[in-house]
């Protein structure tokens, strides 16, 4: 018989927002209500926990929660595709490994890659601080082991040392300090613990990519001001100039041997649907705060930390595996 929803498990390491108590189902069903020790009571909202009440957030982190929360349900189908993308971001972790322990999620949006992850482990919290944790309750749904939180990250109300596995993929960059949301996180580790994170990478050399990165970020400076629904239109034919002047000839140049075609930027899509393309481009417009980082800025999060590195590399941006001794 599996728990009732909330997963008990997965709850054991969610905290009361007001006193850092632990909290526990009072009522399962549809609303489920949980309850800490000082008896402050939270009800569940369309299948997630919120959380985020009386934290404090600033101008950028509303305008990257409303950037999120609209671009995770205007965008929020689960694709075949998606399965091909979760590959590269696990490639270094044997998610076999990870079966008996206690996930965190955190930045999930949708819970793209949320369900990958969740068949392998005994509990997961999916955390997201925007109004995505509506999508991500809908397409999580049919996992009893996952509990949607919404929460700053910074603020998580997670116990610390408490997190077996914690991934952070294509979040960290969006904050202002985003070091600082990163000491955070490692402050959740259990003893042992792991942690994968996905950051922005930049090129240490001029060449095709950052001149693309140069591109992009003026484009960034005019929309980001653009309404959501007026970026969505216009991100297709944007999408359509990258796919059609950089996707395919970098595709054709990868398949007949021309290195000087083969070397373009963006070679994450090749072979990938046209809609991931149009996806991207709208998170990479949308979001008002990105940073980019080379590996020798990077290396210091961890070695600070006392991290153990597992593995690293950076295609397009840095894929980090980790623990805690």
């Amino acid at each position: 018989m599996s728990d009732p929803w909330p997963s008990e498990r997965a709850l054991s390491i969610v905290c009361c927002p007001k006193c850092d108590e632990p909290l526990s189902v009072t009522r399962a069903g549809e609303p489920a209500v949980v309850q800490c020790a000082n008896r402050h009571q939270f009800a569940t909202e369309r299948g997630y926990l919120d959380l985020s009440g009386g934290q404090h957030t600033d101008a950028a982190t509303d305008k990257t929660f409303a950037s999120f929360g609209y671009e995770w349900n205007a965008f929020d189908d689960v694709r075949e595709e998606d399965a091909r993308f979760a590959d590269v971001y696990f490639r270094d972790l044997e998610l076999p490994a990870l079966k008996g322990s206690v996930g965190l999620d955190v930045g999930c949006g949708k819970g793209r890659y949320t369900r990958f992850l969740a068949p392998h482990l005994d509990a997961l919290v999916a955390l997201d601080g925007s109004s995505a944790v509506e999508a991500a309750a809908r397409n999580l749904s049919r996992f009893d082991n996952v509990v949607v939180v919404k929460s700053d990250l910074r603020y998580a109300p997670i116990a610390p040392n408490s997190v077996d596995f914690l991934s952070c993929l294509g979040v960290l960059h969006h904050l202002e300090d985003p070091r600082k949301g990163f000491d955070r996180l490692v402050e959740l580790l259990a003893p042992g613990g792991r942690i994968l994170i996905y950051v922005y990478s930049r090129p240490e050399r001029r060449g095709a990519r950052s001149l693309a990165l140069d591109a992009s970020a003026a484009m960034r400076k005019v929309t980001v001001g653009l309404p959501h629904s007026t970026l969505k239109m216009v991100t297709t034919p944007i999408a359509a100039a990258l796919y059609a002047g950089v996707v395919l000839p970098g595709q054709l140049g990868e398949k007949y041997g021309v290195d000087s075609l083969a070397r373009l930027p963006m070679n994450s899509y090749r072979g990938k649907p046209f809609r991931s393309l149009v996806l991207d481009t709208f998170d990479r417009l949308s979001a008002p705060v990105e940073n980019r980082y080379i590996w020798s800025e990077l290396e210091p999060w961890f070695s600070e930390n006392d991290l153990t590195i597992d593995a690293h590399r950076d295609e397009t941006g840095w894929f980090v595996l980790a623990h805690r001794s």
